[in-house]
């Protein structure tokens, strides 16, 4: 038997970076992070209610409580439905919690900001939990209709 000794190839190994993966990778995440950017700065979108009203009351200093379409009670700053209160009862204990932080000689005032698809009965609800907090005044937040003559 003889043994053939072809010819062997040595292959030298290449120690170069395939950045394809990289570059697709990065423009993915830019792509949601410019998605998901505008988000994060505008808050939680509520359609308020369209009514005439009065001129409107400057409250400074007022605490202001959304209620999402769904009737979820968000905290403050929320951005996504997930920031909401789970429990009403967690609403009055922040409440009384800021209540109590208020250094100034006026009341506290608290402003509703629902959805105007939200359910009277949550609105009554929350409102309710204001009260139980210690705080009697309560105001609205809503929208002036683009022509004053519709009711």
């Amino acid at each position: 038997m003889a043994m053939s000794m072809g010819s062997r190839r040595h292959r030298r190994m290449v120690a170069e970076i395939n950045v394809t993966p990289l570059v697709d990778v990065m423009l993915v995440l830019l792509v949601v992070f410019m998605i998901t950017a505008p988000t994060l700065h505008d808050g939680f979108k509520v359609e308020l209610p369209v009514a005439n009203a009065g001129k409107p009351i400057p409250v400074d200093a007022a605490k202001v409580i959304v209620i999402a379409s769904d009737g979820s009670v968000l905290r403050e700053g929320a951005t996504q439905v997930h920031d909401a209160y789970i429990h009403l009862a967690d609403l009055v204990q922040d409440l009384r919690s800021w209540k109590d932080l208020q250094t100034s000689d006026a009341p506290p005032v608290v402003v509703i900001s629902a959805d105007r698809d939200v359910r009277y009965e949550r609105i009554i609800q929350v409102w309710n939990a204001v009260v139980t907090a210690g705080i009697t005044r309560v105001s609205f937040r809503i929208d002036q209709p683009v022509d004053a003559a519709t009711p």
